[in-house]
């Protein structure tokens, strides 16, 4: 295990105090998202405009996937582009500006309340502003640039659209001015959030993350990679403009075809870098990495289908494609990288300064194995039931589903309490001076 320029705690990133506190929202946000899943998951049978669904929506969204991107790009960009962060102060400020925007905004949705709805949303947008500007200061400041660099630069333009279309819609809730454009514009805006910015930026950062957790980092395929980005930005740009101008069906359907082969080349890349591991043994980021391939496949391919067989704006596939990229691509990917990103750093704050004088844990002793894998299968079980819900209308299925959800994630946020456990001095002896055991693996505790 190291630390150097290839690994998450190079000299150029950031106090991990600033990533941090991404993370814990993050988490914070999750646990929500658990708890009002039994009864949240039924809305997703109601219209995607519904003021409900569009609360735990952006619960997902904004609370959860947006808040893990930024914080894990404030760590990752500067390791990646081996350049300091163009501004730690402002990564810190853009922190309490997102915790009040999201909290307002969320609370203005769920209430239908106006003020805190446009302050909000004021709060929201300008700390994925500040955002924007500390990553793009920081790429154009790299030395150099690889496919994983590429990535980001290419989602940023993503969330920008994004940005621009969420604001309107926004300022829209009290005026009213977009009249029949309103759904144009939403459907612009998720495809610009979803599929050129979270699953782009996704794509990139998997590349490196798996890489280097699996030891493969130079069996990456860079064609390949570089393939998956054009046709994955191509298509999302080219879904965007022509839901928002109104294009006929034949170029959306071209769009969502690019979005089926960046997703297919993405798939074909993390399974040969599984395959060509170094690192075997035991890897929980594997069983979600792969359920995420499959949702981000299976999504795209029912956007295809929506398309050629021309359904309406208020058919159930579209909602259906909208979940499997929130919660089967984006919600699966962060969980199973969690179990990587956090175990890492958490062993390099607590261990790492005591290793060679005494036994220390693996990573994978962080966490139990048992419950993480009873997780992913209560969450893979919760996401293929609310699939079937949405398509079908079927409310009981639904709150069955979000039942499953609810097991799946507390299972994973039990772990994370375990994983941040051992970030406290007082989970074991200054100096190991005693061999220990970790409970729940009957190992002694020792460097893998």
């Amino acid at each position: 295990m190291t630390s150097g320029p290839g690994g998450l705690n190079s000299k150029h990133g950031p106090a991990l105090d600033l990533p941090g506190r991404f993370m814990m929202l993050a988490m914070l946000m999750l646990a929500v998202v658990a708890l009002v899943s039994p009864w949240a998951y039924r809305w997703l049978i109601e219209g995607f405009y519904a003021p409900r669904l569009l609360a735990f929506v952006h619960l997902n969204t904004l609370g959860v996937i947006a808040a893990v991107l930024m914080g894990a790009s404030y760590q990752l960009v500067p390791v990646v582009l081996q350049t300091p962060i163009a501004s730690v102060r402002f990564g810190r400020l853009s922190f309490w500006f997102y915790l009040l925007g999201i909290v307002l905004f969320l609370l203005g949705l769920f209430e239908h309340w106006r003020p805190g709805l446009a302050i909000g949303a004021s709060f929201v947008f300008s700390a994925l502003l500040i955002y924007l500007a500390i990553m793009a200061i920081t790429l154009r400041r790299a030395p150099s640039s690889d496919v994983v660099s590429w990535h980001i630069a290419v989602s940023l333009f993503g969330l920008a659209g994004g940005i621009g279309a969420g604001l309107l819609l926004a300022l829209n809730k009290g005026a009213g001015f977009l009249e029949t454009a309103t759904f144009r514009v939403l459907a612009a805006h998720a495809t610009a959030m979803l599929a050129g910015w979270v699953i782009i930026m996704l794509n990139g950062v998997a590349y490196r993350l798996v890489g280097m957790f699996t030891l493969s980092e130079d069996r990456l395929w860079h064609r390949v990679a570089s393939a998956e980005l054009a046709f994955s930005a191509a298509g999302a740009w080219m879904l965007a403009g022509g839901l928002l101008f109104e294009a006929p069906r034949w170029l959306l359907v071209v769009g969502s075809l690019g979005i089926v082969g960046g997703q297919a080349l993405f798939g074909a890349q993390l399974i040969h870098l599984y395959r060509v591991r170094r690192r075997r043994g035991f890897d929980i980021h594997i069983q979600f990495a792969l359920a995420a391939i499959a949702s981000g496949l299976l999504g795209s391919a029912l956007l295809v289908g929506g398309l050629v067989a021309g359904r309406s704006i208020d058919a159930p596939v579209w909602i259906a494609v909208g979940w499997l990229a929130i919660s089967g691509v984006a919600i699966t990917a962060i969980q199973g990288f969690f179990y990587k990103i956090s175990t890492f750093l958490v062993w390099l704050h607590r261990y790492a300064p005591i290793a060679g004088r005494g036994p220390v844990p693996r990573l994978e002793d962080l966490y139990d194995r048992r419950i993480a894998k009873a997780g992913w299968a209560f969450w893979v079980a919760g996401l293929a039931s609310s699939l079937v819900a949405i398509l079908i209308s079927n409310r009981s299925l639904a709150t069955a589903a979000g039942i499953a959800a609810l097991a799946g994630l507390g299972c994973f946020l039990a772990n994370v309490g375990r994983i941040a456990a051992h970030a406290r001095p007082s989970t074991a002896s200054n100096e190991y001076s005693a061999r220990i055991r970790f409970p729940g693996t009957g190992k002694e505790g020792q460097v893998s």
